[in-house]
């Protein structure tokens, strides 16, 4: 007889030649052929050694030190049994055909589509049969595997017993040939012959699994198809859209004028005339070298705190998720403002402003800084310009996970205060730029996302290129800055003290700066500003101050819950918000708006404390939904009684003429009043304020 023995290894096999063991030498004493082989202890490999087995024409393959128990043989063998089952069974199609072309041309006219007589087929389904038999003490298993006979034996046995393996297993086989022949039984089934809508929708006849089976299905295909589509739009369409009208616009903006003797190119030549006829609202165009960010600025004078319109705008006024380059609602004088903020997205493919984070992640990138350290903007009026990077930093918009600064202010107070904010830029920069700045330069603010942190903005600031300076930077004296000025939820996560922030006049008089080249006459205040400062000619003559303690403001519905003032950076319990019912509607607490720094932000209801460290105020908005109403249940009227035999009408008397008789009053019967049915209607937003 050919035999395969197979035994499993805790060890990946790569050397798979011949290995001995007593059963091997055993059943080559009785003149059998013998093949012996270890192959790696993982079971989906099985499958694979005994399929090879059968190419070599092993009429029985051995398994030994294979399992412990009958649970663990199930366990490990249930899937090679069904596999093998399944590829040596002949089942009958049950798919009918569809007619296509008859079922959308009833769906057209507006008719049900023919219906398909059910049909039955019934075959004979074989399945394997596991026999047992005695193995030195213990089980072993034997099985039939397509034309091979299978036998497994368990662990800690003495093989060298197992030398008339092949009589045993014979035996077993023969003895139970009139029940199982070839070591199956056949079981009836019976099949329905469904069409493609049959055996995918749910219809009558389907029993509760069946319809389930089907419904998951179908919801799985259509998640999936969303998943699908919104990958494809997001990765592939998008992009490509987006791509299409960056690239319009280029053309457009970028003319080549040709040389009228050699017929050659020369140098590009901007065309503000044509770009203005697309778009008016386009006030300049970015550059920055070594970067996909080549775009066209617009600045819409209807933005607010609530609103900007090129936010999910393409320059054309379309929808597009990758918006528009703008200018912030906050620099008011756009362009000519003291200080140009300009906002762009952070897209995944590098588009937009995602370049800006090549600047540095959690630390700077030096080299790339060198690379690009001016921007370039080009405006209808003042032509081409150059901005000078004087710092990269990161910064947090959420007062309530730590410190906030306010780089969105497009104005200043006074010349002081400018300088203050000029200082805490630097302090705040991932590099030591070789940039002077003094209180008569203007400033251009990049901003986009950023992911150190939630709610974080990289921000990149330049200052416009003075009249006669050279537009070159030495960056060969720039330097890492290695304790750069981070938001308290860094030091939160990665350690440390944060540095402690003095002003600008503090830090200048102990010759702590050194990029300042202004007269040093600066009035007024050094209050930082804030996003809504207005701009004034006038400097006021306030001493620096710093300020310490903030108010905080709970409303709901209308009515002020806490107006209180607290320290800088303490924690402040929120009251507890009741769910109230007014007419109809029912309205239940769903979130805290946060307003005070910016923009505005959400809060969950769950939160009961916060960290003040700017003046904020906090309103309760409450979600609004219909109260069921239940019909009345109308009782009928109680019927009159009977006169009973014993009780005798009295006679009435006639009335006199003093006293007229009186008919009695009957009311009509009270008509039911319509009620209304109960109407479901999906919750909204309600602002309590």
């Amino acid at each position: 007889m050919n035999i395969q023995v197979l035994s499993p290894d805790k060890k990946l096999i790569k050397d798979k030649t011949e290995y001995s063991s007593p059963l091997c030498e055993s059943l080559r004493r009785r003149g059998n052929a013998v093949d012996a082989q270890k192959f790696f202890n993982l079971w989906p490999v099985l499958e694979y050694e005994l399929k090879k087995a059968l190419k070599k024409n092993a009429e029985l393959i051995v398994v030994e030190n294979a399992v412990e128990s009958e649970k663990d043989f199930r366990g490990k063998f249930a899937f090679v049994i069904d596999n093998a089952e399944r590829k040596i069974q002949n089942v009958p199609n049950t798919k009918a055909k569809t007619d296509f072309k008859a079922f959308f041309a009833s769906v057209k006219k507006g008719k049900k589509p023919p219906k398909h007589e059910p049909e039955t087929v019934s075959y004979d389904r074989k399945k394997t049969r596991v026999f047992t038999f005695d193995a030195d003490g213990k089980n072993a298993y034997a099985f039939s595997f397509r034309t091979a006979k299978v036998v497994v034996l368990p662990k800690n046995i003495d093989l060298s017993r197992l030398s008339d393996l092949t009589d045993r297993v014979e035996k077993v086989f023969s003895s139970n040939s009139e029940a199982y022949p070839d070591g199956y039984s056949l079981h009836k089934r019976e099949l329905k012959v469904q069409t493609f809508f049959e055996r995918h929708f749910p219809h009558k006849g389907d029993d509760q699994n069946e319809i389930i089976r089907k419904s998951v299905m179908l919801l799985a295909i259509c998640v999936f198809a969303v998943a699908a589509f919104m990958f494809i739009h997001n990765i592939i369409i998008a992009p490509m859209q987006n791509e299409a009208v960056q690239s319009n616009i280029r053309t457009i903006f970028y003319q080549a004028e040709t040389d009228p003797v050699t017929g050659k190119k020369k140098a590009k030549k901007v065309n503000w005339k044509e770009l203005r006829k697309i778009n008016k609202e386009i006030k300049a165009w970015i550059k920055i070298d070594n970067t996909q960010i080549d775009y066209p600025v617009a600045e819409h004078k209807g933005d607010d705190e609530n609103a900007q319109y090129y936010f999910h705008r393409d320059i054309y006024g379309n929808y597009s998720d990758y918006g528009t380059i703008y200018i912030d609602y906050r620099s008011k004088k756009g362009m000519d403002s003291k200080n140009v903020v300009i906002h762009g997205h952070h897209m995944d493919n590098g588009s937009m402003f995602a370049n800006l984070k090549k600047y540095g992640f959690m630390s700077g990138d030096l080299n790339f800084y060198k690379k690009s350290p001016v921007v370039k903007i080009n405006t209808p009026k003042g032509g081409d310009q150059v901005y000078k990077i004087i710092s990269v930093f990161k910064s947090n918009v959420n007062t309530l996970q730590g410190e906030y600064f306010d780089f969105y202010c497009g104005s200043f107070k006074s010349k002081a205060q400018f300088m203050n904010y000029v200082y805490n830029l630097r302090i705040r920069s991932l590099f030591n730029c070789p940039v002077s700045v003094n209180e008569n330069d203007r400033l251009i603010t990049l901003v986009t996302c950023s992911y150190e942190f939630n709610d974080f903005r990289t921000v990149v600031v330049a200052r416009k290129c003075r009249k006669g300076e050279s537009a070159e930077v030495d960056v060969s004296q720039a330097t890492l800055n290695r304790s750069p000025v981070w938001p308290q939820c860094y030091y939160s996560r990665y350690g440390g003290t944060r540095p402690t922030v003095s002003t600008f006049k503090e830090a200048l008089e102990k010759s702590k700066i050194d990029w300042y080249d202004g007269s040093g006459k600066l009035k007024g205040s050094q209050q930082l500003p804030t996003s809504v400062t207005e701009e004034t000619t006038e400097p006021t003559t306030e001493k620096p101050t710093e300020k310490t303690s903030f108010t905080i403001k709970v409303t709901s519905r209308g009515k002020v819950l806490k107006n209180s003032t607290v320290k800088k950076g303490s924690k402040v319990t929120l009251p507890r918000i009741k769910n109230f019912k007014k007419g109809k509607y029912k309205y239940t607490f769903a979130k805290w708006k946060v307003s005070g720094f910016g923009s505005r932000q959400y809060l969950s209801r769950k939160i009961t404390k916060v960290i003040v460290n700017t003046d904020v105020k906090l309103s309760a908005t409450f979600k609004k939904t219909k109260i069921k109403v239940k019909k009345p249940v109308h009782k009928p009227a109680h019927k009159p009684t009977k006169p009973t035999k014993s009780t005798k009408p009295t006679k009435a008397t006639k009335p006199t003429k003093a006293t007229k008789a009186t008919k009695p009053e009957t009311k009509p019967p009270t008509k039911p009043q319509p009620t209304t049915e109960p109407t479901t209607e999906t919750p909204e937003a309600v602002d309590a304020e």
